[in-house]
This record gives C-alpha cells, structure tokens and sequence, in this order.
C-alpha cells in the first residue's frame, strides 16, 4: 500500500508501507495492504510507518486518514518525523519551545500595535 502525509503546505511522505499504525480517537488501530476502504479521525499521538524492515514515527497534531483502495492519505496541521520514538521526543520539544518562542514574539508585535492603535485615536481627539 502507499501512505501520503499531507500537511497544509506540502506533502510530507509519499512512500510504500507495509503496516501503518495510527492514533485514532478511539483508540489505536493498525492498517494493513488489504484492509477494507476506512476513514478515521486521528487524535494527537504518533503516527508509524513500516517498510522494508524498518520503522519511521510521525508526531501528528490531529487530523484524518483515508484509506482507498492501496492509498492512504493522512492530512493533518503538523507532523513531524523521527527514526526513534527517543529522538521524535527530543525534536517535539525543541519544536514546541520553537513555537512558543515564536508565539511570546508575535504577542508582543500584537501588544505593541494595540497600544499605538489606541495611543494614535487619543491623540487624534
């Protein structure tokens, strides 16, 4: 079967697998080349492709999966990869305190428009 990671700016993996494990809001499930046409809400947790005798893990913030026929198709906001659930750990970290980084800064751009927004209509008056 072939899985695709989908995120909103680009196709993350598209590659033959042969077994996917998946996060689902139930629960974990397994996909296998011949299971039925299935589609599932993913909650956030790790997504693992297997191939040739080898395993990639994928992070994933939420999202859907759809399997038709021998695609399957995972579109989701974020992923991120990892050959070891000890290195995916390491790099969902960095990339979470990336993230909060970026958001403290943006926060301060927002504050700091609001306050000469209101400054420049008191002025005005």
């Amino acid at each position: 079967m072939r899985i695709r990671i989908i995120l909103p700016s680009k196709t993350l993996l598209e590659q033959e697998a042969d077994k996917i494990t998946a996060p689902g809001t139930e629960g974990s499930f397994q996909l296998l080349p011949k299971h039925i046409d299935f589609v599932s809400s993913l909650s956030p947790g790790i997504l693992s492709v297997f191939f040739e005798g080898q395993v990639v893990y994928y992070a994933i913030n939420q999202g859907i999966l759809v399997k038709q026929g021998d695609v399957v198709s995972v579109a989701c906001l974020q992923a991120i990869r990892g050959t070891s659930l000890e290195t995916l750990g390491a790099t969902v970290a960095a990339s979470f305190r990336t993230q909060d980084e970026n958001e403290r800064r943006m926060n301060e751009v927002l504050n700091k428009m609001e306050a000469d927004t209101v400054r420049l209509f008191l002025e005005s008056d």
